[in-house]
């Protein structure tokens, strides 16, 4: 992470603004000098932001969130911030025995798969960056005896 990364030129602990900063920066250097892709790995929050000092976001070209819950075998990978294209926009993958593989068609994880009309089910188009999801809502009701 690079929150844990120190550079032994800089005074400081690994985490502050400055290690952050230069850390960063050497990495950065090093991925343009060798015509490299270099992937720096940092915590996120508990309201999704970035952890630590907000000079990592301008140093960097592309954020994107790995995200997916331990109850689910589907991980989404959005983009925040791309330098070089759009953002927002996100890719579906599954978690198989041979790693991660991409969905194809994100749209079967969120529909049903019944062939016969549901009463209080419907089917809508949600965008997602520059894809066209297919979701399935479903009006879940009960006979009451209150009055209106």
């Amino acid at each position: 992470s690079i929150q844990v990364m120190h550079v032994s030129d800089v005074q400081s602990s690994p985490g502050s603004v400055a290690q952050v900063r230069e850390s960063a920066t050497a990495l950065t250097r090093y991925a343009k000098q060798n015509n490299v892709a270099v992937f720096i790995v940092g915590h996120v929050t508990k309201d999704g932001t970035l952890a630590g000092p907000k000079v990592l976001e301008h140093i960097i070209d592309c954020s994107v969130l790995l995200d997916g819950g331990t109850d689910s075998r589907f991980r989404t990978l959005r983009s925040h911030k791309n330098r070089f294209g759009a953002v927002n926009e996100l890719g579906v993958f599954a978690m198989t025995g041979q790693g991660l593989k991409e969905v194809s068609n994100p749209s079967a994880i969120f529909l049903s798969r019944g062939e016969e009309e549901t009463s209080g089910s419907s089917v809508m188009v949600v965008w997602e960056g520059t894809r066209p999801l297919l979701v399935e809502i479903q009006a879940l009701v009960d006979y009451s005896q209150l009055a209106n």
